[in-house]
């Protein structure tokens, strides 16, 4: 690391905040303490409603990004983890693409990466808090006001990024982030299966309360298999939500496992798996950032400059309707009207050109991204193959060279990543048309969320269990 690069990182790392590591390796249910701590702590910020505002921090909000940030809009978490991921996603891309080029091998380039995330982190918190404002989100406030929401909203980041943090340290399990969001689809899949809270339609929220009320009734169940509310949980989104999970609990397990071998220890045998969701969620989550970023820069130029829609030009980038009450304006037309998508069942079915649209654009986009993520983010066949060569591994019946190696990854490997991109893009937008509880972009990071975390217990268990293998592993 150059004299300059040094000094800089030893800059950053004395005037941003950081949380320390523990003295000690804690023990598994120290850091579950520790976790549920964490959580609480956000769900009691995501409760919390902004002072100086009046906007309900219960109300519900249209935009798929506060699933993927865990955001609740007029609450201390109305950024959510968005300028972490932003942030954390510009910085990846950026060294991936060696524009900012760090050695992630080594610790102080690590080290670096670390404190500019932090400090990417809190730009994009500054610029997202005042866009909230300037576009009008709580209302019409006062220059006092202003200040004072905008203060909040970037201290909460704060707590929020030193929360992530402080899990990521090893005090807690996992990572912060995956967390919240888990955490926030799954209240939203109880609320759609218990909430006692009556609706429009006469019946409970939750439909596990509403076939209780509904089976009491001469109607029967007639009324809740497809329910057209605002909020709802009906019998459609219950058979598809655990279609759903079912189908992604099988899919989470579903690889191609290529045989290795060490070079130099002929009975060390194994093999190197590649999922069918090589990609993971992450082009879902790219996709959705840019298609919900669409909405936010299109509804903050309507507000500022075609509130009446009557600009032919700013139309095609989006018209939009502000309902009495609501704080956040509702899309009617252009680029931001298609690039959300319908909801639910009803909005697709009574526009299913812009249904069909969306679709297209996720599974395009999906796939687009996809591809682009694999070779920012070291998933490549290249990149692959050295890591095996550099750990001493081979695999059995050709020649120890990364090329060899590379080329039979490479049939794998950009089978896969097309195939798995095209699916979630496809869960992601179609499992909103039948009423999936938590959305499909929800279901999708919650059950890999949920997975990683089982495979992170499991592997806690065994290290306490049997601490000659931790240390063979690298746990201690």
């Amino acid at each position: 690391m150059s004299e300059e690069r040094r000094t800089f990182r030893e800059v950053l790392s004395r005037i941003l905040p950081e949380v320390s590591k523990p003295v000690r390796k804690l023990t598994l249910g120290e850091r579950l303490i520790w976790t549920a701590l964490i959580l609480v702590v956000y769900e009691a910020m995501s409760s919390t409603a902004l002072y100086g505002i009046s906007t309900s921090p219960t109300q519900a909000s249209p935009l798929l990004l506060n699933i993927i940030f865990a955001s609740n809009i007029g609450t201390l978490t109305t950024l959510g983890i968005g300028p972490i991921v932003t942030g954390g996603l510009i910085l990846q891309l950026l060294v991936g693409a060696e524009i900012l080029r760090l050695d992630l091998k080594k610790s102080e380039d690590r080290a670096l990466f670390t404190s500019l995330s932090k400090l990417f982190t809190m730009v994009i918190a500054i610029f997202q808090a005042a866009a909230y404002i300037f576009a009008g989100y709580f209302g019409t406030l006062t220059s006092s006001v202003q200040f004072l929401v905008f203060a909040q909203l970037f201290l909460a980041t704060l707590v929020i990024m030193l929360m992530d943090e402080l899990v990521q340290k090893g005090w807690g399990l996992g990572s912060g982030i995956s967390l919240f969001i888990a955490a926030g689809v799954a209240g939203q899949i109880f609320a759609d299966l218990f909430s006692p809270v009556i609706l429009q339609d006469g019946y409970f929220h939750g439909i596990i309360l509403a076939v209780v009320q509904g089976l009491s009734t001469p109607d029967g169940l007639s009324q809740l298999f497809i329910r057209h509310v605002a909020q709802r949980g009906d019998i459609l989104g219950l058979i598809s939500t655990t279609a759903i999970i079912l189908m992604l609990l099988y899919l989470e397990g579903v690889r191609v496992n290529i045989p290795i071998s060490h070079s130099r220890y002929s009975g060390f045998r194994g093999t190197y798996p590649i999922k069918l969701l090589y990609v993971s969620n992450v082009p879902v989550i790219l996709a959705s950032t840019i298609f919900t970023n669409i909405y936010y820069l299109s509804s903050i130029v309507w507000s500022r400059y075609n509130s009446d829609n009557s600009n032919p030009l700013l139309n095609l980038i989006g018209t939009f309707k502000l309902e009495e009450g609501a704080t956040q304006p509702i899309p009617t037309g252009g680029l931001a009207y298609y690039s959300l998508g319908p909801v639910n069942f009803t909005e697709a079915a009574a526009d299913p050109i812009r249904a069909a649209s969306f679709v297209g654009l996720m599974v395009v986009f999906c796939v687009l991204l996809g591809r682009f993520w694999i070779t920012v983010g070291g998933l490549a066949p290249e990149r692959v193959a050295d890591q095996l060569i550099a750990s001493g591994m081979q695999v059995p019946g050709f020649r120890r060279s990364p090329l060899v190696i590379s080329s039979i990854l490479r049939r794998y490997i950009n089978t896969v990543a097309i195939i798995g991109s095209v699916f979630v893009g496809l869960l992601a937008s179609v499992a909103n048309y039948v009423n999936a509880f938590g959305t499909g972009t929800g279901l999708l990071l919650m059950i890999g969320i949920l997975y990683q975390y089982y495979q992170i217990l499991v592997r806690e268990r065994v290290a306490e269990m049997y601490p000659a293998i931790a240390r063979l592993v690298g746990e201690e």
